[in-house]
């Protein structure tokens, strides 16, 4: 089955209790989720998700991650919503989700950009050598998003951590869904204490955690001129940055 008509599918799913922290606002990881699992249950209905490509020895990996977050969520509840496939280009299919409440009220908006990598060498697989189609894109933007990112701020070091099998899903590297979750743990009592006031979140995923590796969270200092916390990881062993988180308060 090829991608036909995707912006008329949609979904429900839920904001847990464990996505929300102690002063009632969504933490940052809790919008990752809900991105994969519609994302994932999407590509499933159309028989290119995880289990689908495995068996041709490939997966899709993801490069990039935005969210615009129109209204804060504050509590545990049902949402509905609607993604497509919205840009290809050599190597990356960008995608685009949109979330509202069941009355069908703007929430936040996302991208997401993603490579498909052959899961034996690691390395990225061509679009024109697909031996599928997975349709045209569906070229309705609902925010502005790059796959990339370069960090401009002096970055301090301020944690040191360790990849436990725990943060590994099956593809034998660390799940995109935690990254939010090392950023999260980067940020001060009075931070986590104004996530309402997060109007934007971009998480960059720059090369592989894998089990045992040993990696630095550095974050510049947020300034109440522009208000942009940025949280990093680099790779010990390999001094190579594994991911970058960047969020953007009013």
């Amino acid at each position: 089955m090829t991608l036909t008509n995707e912006s008329a599918c949609s979904y429900t799913c839920d904001v847990g209790m464990e996505m929300i922290n102690g002063y009632g606002f969504m933490k940052p990881y809790g919008y990752q989720t809900l991105i994969m699992e519609v994302a994932g249950n999407h590509l499933r209905e159309f028989e290119i998700g995880v289990d689908d490509l495995l068996q041709k020895g490939m997966s899709w990996v993801l490069v990039s991650s935005s969210v615009e977050i129109i209204e804060p969520i504050r509590s545990e509840m049902s949402l509905k919503a609607r993604t497509w496939h919205s840009k290809q280009d050599r190597l990356t299919f960008r995608r685009e989700l949109c979330f509202t409440d069941l009355n069908g009220n703007p929430l936040f908006n996302a991208a997401t950009f993603s490579v498909l990598m052959d899961i034996n060498d690691r390395r990225i697989i061509r679009p024109d050598k697909l031996d599928f189609n997975i349709g045209e894109a569906h070229e309705e933007f609902l925010i502005e998003a790059s796959p990339k990112l370069r960090i401009k701020d002096e970055m301090q070091i301020c944690d040191k951590r360790k990849v436990y099998p725990s943060c590994i899903d099956r593809l034998g590297h660390t799940n995109n869904c935690r990254y939010p979750e090392f950023a999260y743990d980067a940020l001060t009592e009075s931070e986590i204490a104004s996530l309402n006031r997060m109007r934007r979140m971009d998480i960059y995923f720059k090369s592989e955690l894998r089990p045992g590796d040993i990696f630095t969270v550095r974050r510049n200092a947020l300034s109440a001129g522009h208000g942009e916390l940025i949280v990093d990881g680099v790779n010990d062993e390999t001094s190579k940055q594994s991911f970058i988180c960047r969020m953007v308060f009013e």
